[in-house]
């Protein structure tokens, strides 16, 4: 099996002719020491061999995860953002074409949006779930879906009176209690709300507005979309037996309205055109953060390789929690081993099993 160099995303690597030893966006390394002297003896040490720059002594999974997450994800939008280009594009042309040719600009806007569809339904496994819906950015397999409560609201937070909700989910060993008191306001009832949903990966934050927000990971969204029920004491939700509640997600940044053909009137185009441009800016702020992101997890990992000190300990818990990786399925194995091997070259692995 033949493993990249790189994830994709990262600059190339330089191989220096003489050593050809890898080093990943770096000046070729130096030369090695010649086996004879000037004067033609023979050379009394072995020639000399820089100094692995990466590899174990380098693996931090949550920073190689944040790293792999911001390249992939960096990759997929780079993508998506030549989707949205070309249809914005082809929109500006169909409201300057041939009135009396418009069916052949409505041909070609159809093949335009269905593969900026599949685009856009690529998102999960191309990003290998690092980027969810909102373009929200972070390590893989980490996406998770924002929805509401209906009848879970910044209103019912602070008003009324005292009341004790239980919340049964499919996934969870018992039904979770939360007791609400307006009197402790809305950021202290999402916490209390927060830690009661903790255990089963379902989490609330309020938003911009201070409404709440649910949120689930993506690949659990099915098991929890409107199957959530909810029984209180009579005040904001009913006593008795626990009712469903509704569970509407929030719109993604990329809304099916972008996918949708518009009518052939120069109004109607207009109005997807600018649909279209609202996406192409969101998407270019979400490329932006992924460019920022890559950059504070490269600094990160060049100061810990820096300073950090290889001791036995930190040594085996190195290998321990890479051993623990390879063992996961998936991506997982692929984010361990790549950024690992990078910096080994075909040389230096013969050195250390005794073959040269």
């Amino acid at each position: 099996m033949q493993i990249p160099a790189a994830l994709p995303g990262t600059p190339a690597h330089r191989i220096d002719a003489d050593t050809r030893g890898v080093q990943p966006g770096a000046a070729p390394a130096a030369p090695r020491a010649p086996l004879r002297a000037a004067d033609g003896s023979a050379a009394s040490a072995a020639p000399m061999r820089s100094p692995l720059t990466r590899g174990l002594k380098d693996f931090d999974l949550s920073r190689q995860s944040g790293v792999a997450g911001a390249q992939l994800s960096g990759v997929y939008l780079d993508r998506l953002q030549q989707g949205l280009q070309a249809l914005r594009q082809h929109y500006t042309a169909q409201l300057g074409a041939d009135p009396e040719q418009p069916m052949a600009s409505a041909a070609g806007a159809d093949a335009l949006r269905a593969g900026l569809k599949a685009i856009w339904a690529q998102r999960a496994r191309a990003t290998a779930g690092a980027l969810d819906a909102q373009l929200r950015i972070g390590e893989p397999g980490q996406a998770r879906q924002d929805f509401r409560i209906r009848g879970l609201s910044q209103a019912t937070l602070t008003s009324g009176t005292r009341e004790v909700l239980t919340v049964v989910t499919g996934n969870a060993p018992a039904p979770l209690t939360a007791t609400l008191d307006p009197e402790l306001g809305t950021q202290a009832n999402l916490r209390r709300l927060d830690q009661a949903l903790a255990p089963v990966g379902l989490r609330v934050r309020a938003d911009e507005s201070g409404e709440p927000v649910f949120s689930v990971p993506e690949a659990d969204w099915p098991r929890f979309h409107d199957r959530i029920l909810i029984k209180g004491e009579g005040r904001r939700f009913p006593d008795g037996q626990a009712q469903p509640v509704r569970t509407p997600a929030l719109p993604a940044a990329l809304g099916e309205s972008v996918f949708e053909a518009p009518g052939s009137e120069p109004a109607s185009l207009r109005e997807v055109l600018g649909r279209v441009s609202v996406g192409i800016a969101a998407v270019q702020g979400a490329q932006q953060r992924a460019q920022v992101a890559l950059m504070e997890q490269h600094q990160a990992l060049g100061q810990a390789a820096g300073a950090t000190k290889t001791s036995p300990e930190r040594a085996r818990a190195l290998a321990e929690g890479f051993a623990a990786r390879l063992g996961e399925a998936g991506f997982a194995r692929y984010e361990a081993v790549a950024p690992t091997v990078a910096g080994i070259s075909r040389e230096r692995v013969r050195s250390l099993l005794g073959t040269d």
